[in-house]
């Protein structure tokens, strides 16, 4: 029977006195809509409490103008005073952790006449422990392609747990994304965590909105820290991604054997043909001659030199996916019309100059059976 949930967050927004966060340095807004999507007011994404190393993580926006308030602050835990504490500045998203006799209780922070509370969230590793996860984040995506995309990396891959961040989806709920998940045969766990909070500056709306994309590596981070340390491997993929295996051997296996428990591959797009009938995964069978290729993703062991870093949307962020070279056992089919087209037109209409890959159709056929539905 698979275990299934709707996690939440303990978020905090910043009192109006601490001010703004401000923008990073290189970002530069070109119209108002600019702060429809900019997050200057959240001060903290998660609370949770790690047994094991004695410490209550804080997840993180950048903090920028609100580090000096937050730093300066007192922090208690049921009352008592915490003295040692330590800030970890990644490349989007900071990290504060507090060290701690008990994890268990509620924070409360002191600034001047403000006082915060803050729930502390207990980490759950043995959930996750010993699992091939598959994890990602959504706004809005059909509910049919989510199921595909499930039982896609279930049947090629081995996956037996599956956590989806439902970041502020509007057209269903966290709950039915978790009924929809929990659907999927052969899972041992199918999760939901809500977290409806700003993504990030659309970049037709300013320069450099690549660096207020705080919330998705954050949340890479915080599920990580909160319940995969002991997991077996943990696949990060979209669901418009098809991880295709080598052979007989799962991602998940390959990782695991790996020298540095981490393999990252690359992406080639794929396409479907426009009709009036719902656009599926298995539609994707059409290349375009040039083969063309897109940003690396990865699967990864947590428990390990590599899983204990810190984890991007395409690499580590300590290594540069442009050197660091991809498996070339391993590929994922990148679905262009399995979008929203949030970020852009991902419509594929006009497209001519494609013809259908026998490759991918194998695969898409072995891989979606007719009776592969929601």
């Amino acid at each position: 029977m698979t275990d299934s949930t709707v996690h939440a967050l303990a978020t905090v927004t910043a009192p109006a006195d601490f001010g703004t966060r401000g923008l990073p340095r290189a970002t530069k807004p070109k119209s108002a809509a600019f702060w429809d999507n900019y997050d200057n007011d959240t001060l903290i994404y998660d609370c949770f409490g790690i047994g094991s190393r004695g410490i209550v993580r804080l997840t993180m926006p950048k903090l920028l103008g609100f580090k000096k308030r937050l730093l300066s602050a007192d922090f208690t835990i049921n009352g008592q005073q915490i003295r040692r504490k330590k800030l970890k500045q990644n490349l989007k998203h900071d990290v504060l952790d507090l060290y701690v006799d008990s994890p268990a209780g509620d924070i409360t922070i002191t600034s001047g006449s403000t006082l915060l509370h803050v729930p502390v969230r207990l980490s759950d590793p043995a959930r996750y422990a010993g699992c091939n996860v598959l994890y990602t984040q959504i706004k809005n995506d059909d509910l049919q392609w989510v199921y595909d995309w499930g039982c896609a990396h279930q049947r090629n891959h081995g996956v037996d747990a599956i956590l989806v961040t439902n970041n502020g989806s509007t057209a269903y709920t966290s709950e039915a994304l978790r009924q929809v998940l929990a659907s999927i045969p052969n899972l041992k766990v199918a999760d939901v965590l809500d977290a409806p909070l700003s993504h990030g500056a659309h970049h037709q709306n300013g320069a450099g909105t690549g660096a207020t994309k705080f919330l998705q590596p954050a949340l890479l981070n915080l599920t990580r820290d909160r319940f995969f340390e002991q997991a077996r491997a943990v696949l990060v993929c979209d669901v418009d991604e098809l991880v295709q295996p080598a052979g007989t051997e799962s991602i998940f296996d390959a990782t695991v054997a790996s020298q540095l428990k981490y393999k990252s591959f690359q992406g080639v797009w794929r396409y479907a043909q426009t009709s009036d009938a719902p656009v599926r995964h298995a539609d994707h069978i059409w290349a375009k001659p040039e083969g063309t290729k897109c940003a690396s993703k990865y699967c990864i062991v947590p428990n390990s030199l590599f899983g204990r870093m810190t984890w991007g949307v395409h690499s580590l962020e300590a290594i540069n996916r442009h050197i660091f070279r991809p498996s070339n056992r391993f590929q994922f089919f990148h679905c262009r019309q399995i979008s929203t087209s949030w970020k852009s037109d991902r419509s594929a209409k006009g497209q001519t100059d494609m013809a259908v890959d026998p490759k991918t159709q194998d695969f898409m056929s072995a891989t979606f059976p007719p009776e592969v539905e929601l």
